[in-house]
């Protein structure tokens, strides 16, 4: 059947078959000649769908998709509106040359996984050997856990039966718990060798224990003065709100003028232009501090410091970690972090158990004194000549 126009509709509608499957709905459209262009864009489109999805199934939903087209659609629809979006598009381009375009879903099963995770174990940071291998977290974040929004998406949102989807458990390595926490007399030695135009970003991170990218985007538009709050899109594009402490509005208040959209910015030392991106620096100029230009600073103020093994994310995890330390209240520090099971926030406990060493201490010390006050008052009862001295 070809274009008609219900009764008591101002449009007309198509109706047609794909693989034996129905397709109908309105146009829009109040001209039949521009219906029917409609109509054969749709079922072009649907064509299309059919030839790099595998098929359609019932109620025009498709039974497969080829994982190129998988990937292309999470990140319309997740990844290019992450705060990482760059890095999700590095690893997503990565998977489909991996895994190959026309891989359909249905077929990536456990073997397949592991197969993933050893090619990427077996890479280097940065793409280069003097770097080291990636971590697990690397490897974690960019196969196994990307891999799995991806399908996990396909299951529940498009509606795809993936009868061989992986164990995801089965694949996720084993990740050190790192909470590096940076000590009093380091910090004033990176303060000594910091620059200033760099110092607000590091002591925002100090006092917010929020990630880098989180600091890097931030804008006016998300710190309301009036509202006492600073509004970012955390990881997992989780929402997440912080406090304007008395502290954080010192930190930010004297940036107000330096730039009207970004809040953390640099002084450009000399002109140049970027090698990676091709853009223009002016010397004396100010400028939206970068991702990359934050890390690079951040290293050279630490090697001009003499801090060793420490890295910008540890920021992080000092301020957490003094949180914790001086509140007693893990439950806002999950809060803070922004993390949604209190078990990864555990990592953070040995602060509390540092505390609960400096209370057996104390038992220790107390006990001490009043034994040996117990055994001044012991002899003296038993040294009549004492006391009557």
């Amino acid at each position: 059947m070809s274009v008609y126009k219900p009764k008591n509709s101002p449009f007309w509608h198509y109706d047609f078959q794909v693989r034996r499957q129905r397709f109908h709905g309105s146009t829009g459209k109040t001209e039949k000649r521009a219906a029917e262009a409609v109509e054969r864009a749709e079922k072009e489109r649907v064509k299309a769908l059919a030839a790099a999805q595998g098929g359609i199934g019932a109620r025009g939903r498709v039974r497969d998709m080829t994982f190129d087209a998988a990937a292309l659609k999470y990140w319309e629809q997740r990844g290019e509106h992450a705060g990482s979006s760059k890095e999700i598009w590095t690893n997503l381009t990565r998977l489909v040359s991996w895994i190959g375009k026309s891989t359909m879903l249905s077929e990536i099963d456990d073997a397949l996984l592991a197969e993933l995770v050893t090619r990427r174990r077996a890479e280097h940071r940065w793409g280069e050997p003097k770097h080291g291998l990636v971590t697990n977290a690397q490897v974690n974040r960019s196969v196994t856990q990307l891999l799995k929004r991806i399908l996990t998406r396909a299951r529940k949102a498009w509606k795809i039966p993936l009868p061989d989807e992986p164990d995801w458990r089965e694949h996720m390595l084993p990740e050190r718990d790192r909470v590096r926490e940076l000590d009093f007399e380091e910090e004033a030695r990176i303060e000594k060798s910091e620059r200033e135009d760099y110092r607000p970003a590091r002591l925002f991170a100090l006092a917010t224990a929020l990630r880098r990218r989180e600091i890097v985007s931030l804008t006016w538009r998300q710190v309301d003065w009036a509202g006492g709050v600073i509004r970012v899109v955390g990881k997992g594009d989780k929402p997440h709100e912080i406090p304007i402490t008395p502290e954080i509005t010192e930190i930010l208040w004297p940036l107000r003028d330096h730039d009207p959209t970004h809040v953390f910015t640099f002084v450009a030392q000399r002109t140049r232009t970027c090698g990676k991106t091709g853009r223009k620096y002016v010397k004396g100029n100010r400028y939206p501090i970068t991702y990359w230009g934050l890390g690079t600073r951040f290293r050279r103020d630490l090697a001009k410091a003499g801090v060793e093994n420490f890295r910008l994310h540890d920021l992080r995890h000092t301020g957490a970690t003094r949180t914790l330390r001086a509140s007693k209240n893990i439950r806002a520090v999950q809060d803070l972090l922004n993390h949604s099971s209190l078990t990864v926030t555990q990592r953070y406990a040995h602060a509390l158990k540092d505390d609960v060493a400096e209370a057996m201490k104390a038992r220790r010390d107390d006990e001490i004194q009043r034994r040996a006050e117990h055994e001044s008052r012991k002899k003296s009862r038993n040294n009549p000549e004492a006391q009557a001295s």
